[in-house]
């Protein structure tokens, strides 16, 4: 096991701010296929400088990889613009013609500008594949069908995810991960096991993870020699689902990773479905206390609050909201995935969200959202939508860390189905105010409490009423 004063001489210094990630494809899709220019790599990099953003994360694959990469096929490899187009490839295949690595060019100017710069390595994605033809699929994927989960059934992409389980599959991860180290001059290596988050057979996971934990002590070698060779540390991070046990229970032992030093950071991050405000960032930090591993959560761009039903907008006020949650809760910064509208169109965000003081006074919201990561066969119960039958009552918890500062109202939005739905609303005991006719109840500041919120929604209705929205909202005025 490395000590935590074993980190300390490596000098790792403590990760703050935000923590961008930018996948594999979006750089090469904002242009028309064939005219992408070296300016546009500089761009994505230049947009986060001079903000909060300390840490760029470039993303170096899918299924392929988005370098010239000699373990793993490009994903320009075989292109042919004559036998259909491909943009992705298409630009990808114009920079490497002009001998262009995109991410090392990204790397170097993330130097540059005073970002730190890592790379990504997707560990198991599975884009399409429903769709055998696609070219997404690397030739490993396609020629081992018996190297996936389930290669005799498909009810869901992840049936499809490489199996972890087998030598074969942590061999070919193992080559990327040796060129990545041996290729960059880089501050971080993320290893993201939440792209996609399952990795062995349905109840070989604990076997699986022995396995996997015992890969990451060869991932953890790998990374000193680069340490050597760049005469720097290099931060070894993995990103895992949001709940330590489900982490655990699909495989995935960060804890033991942390204890055995094979890890300097852990990011805790739901899938994709929707962001998580309700991460709990204190129990990964009691289980790894004494490790001097740091935790980071992470968000996500979609905002879903029943499972399978519409998306809200990710409006600046629930951005502010779920990323104070998470720093209210001790993480390390603010880790943002697919937030590629940031540098452009919310500038000012990069600027707030990576502190509790710079989110101080401003409008948030907090969203009651469920965990779209879980372990198969042992679902979780999502608290929404819920039906309340007349006189019923449920109650919804949202952490929002301190009490807002003086000057704040609050607000609860409900979304409501049933014949002339009639509810009644307290907030941790204390009763609202109707606002308005849109299920909108406003209550004062001295109604809220530190930490987790209580709403209280009850039926006062003849009818039933199913409930598919709470969302607690904290007012500065226009701020």
């Amino acid at each position: 096991m490395m000590s935590a004063a074993t980190a300390q001489q490596r000098q790792l210094k403590p990760l703050a701010g935000l923590l961008y990630n930018e996948d594999d494809s979006h750089r090469f899709v904002m242009d028309p296929p064939g005219k992408m220019k070296l300016e546009r790599l500089d761009q994505l990099v230049d947009e986060l400088a001079d903000s909060q953003v300390t840490v760029m994360l470039i993303n170096c694959n899918a299924k392929k990889t988005n370098f010239p990469s000699k373990s793993w096929e490009p994903h320009s490899e075989g292109f042919d613009p004559a036998k259909g187009e491909d943009q992705w490839a298409h630009n990808l295949k114009t920079m490497l013609d002009q001998g262009v690595d995109p991410t090392g060019r990204m790397l170097d100017r993330c130097r540059q500008r005073g970002i730190s710069p890592w790379v990504s390595m997707r560990m198991n994605d599975v884009h399409d594949a429903g769709n055998l033809k696609s070219r997404l699929h690397s030739k490993f994927w396609l020629e081992h069908p018996e190297y996936w989960r389930y290669p005799d059934r498909f009810k869901a992409w992840n049936d499809r995810c490489l199996n972890y389980g087998l030598k074969p599959v942590r061999d070919y991860a193992m080559s990327l991960v040796k060129e990545v180290l041996g290729r960059y001059d880089l501050d971080g290596f993320e290893l993201d096991w939440n792209r996609f988050p399952l990795h062995f057979r349905e109840g070989e996971e604990q076997q699986g993870a022995k396995l996997l934990t015992e890969w990451m002590a060869d991932v953890r070698q790998v990374a000193f020699a680069a340490e050597k060779r760049l005469g720097h540390p290099i931060t070894l991070a993995a990103r895992v689902p949001a709940l330590p046990e489900v982490s655990l229970g699909t495989g995935l032992d960060a804890v033991t990773w942390a204890r055995r030093g094979l890890i300097d950071h852990l990011i805790v991050a739901p899938f994709w479905a929707t962001t998580d405000f309700d991460i709990p960032v204190e129990r990964w930090a009691e289980l790894l206390k004494g490790t001097g591993v740091g935790v980071t959560a992470g968000l996500e761009i979609r905002i879903q609050p029943c499972p399978g039903g519409p998306t809200l907008a990710n409006t600046p006020e629930r951005r502010r909201g779920a990323a104070r949650a998470m720093l209210a809760r001790g993480s390390q910064g603010v880790y943002l995935f697919n937030y590629f509208d940031m540098g452009s169109a919310h500038p000012d965000l990069l600027r707030e969200m990576g502190s509790l003081e710079t989110l101080k006074g401003k409008n948030r919201s907090y969203v009651v959202t469920y965990r779209d990561i879980q372990v198969p066969g042992k679902p979780l119960p999502a608290p929404l939508p819920k039906a309340l039958a007349p006189g019923e009552s449920a109650d919804f918890q949202l952490f929002v860390g301190p009490v807002p500062a003086e000057g704040a109202s609050g607000e609860i939005s409900l979304g409501l189905e049933g014949e002339h739905p009639t509810v009644t609303v307290t907030i941790n005991g204390k009763p609202t105010n109707v606002a308005d006719e849109a299920a909108r109840f406003a209550f004062a500041r001295g109604a809220f409490a530190d930490g987790y919120n209580t709403v209280r929604v009850a039926n006062a209705g003849a009818q039933a009423v199913t409930v598919n929205l709470v969302e607690l909202l904290v007012r500065f005025g226009s701020r």
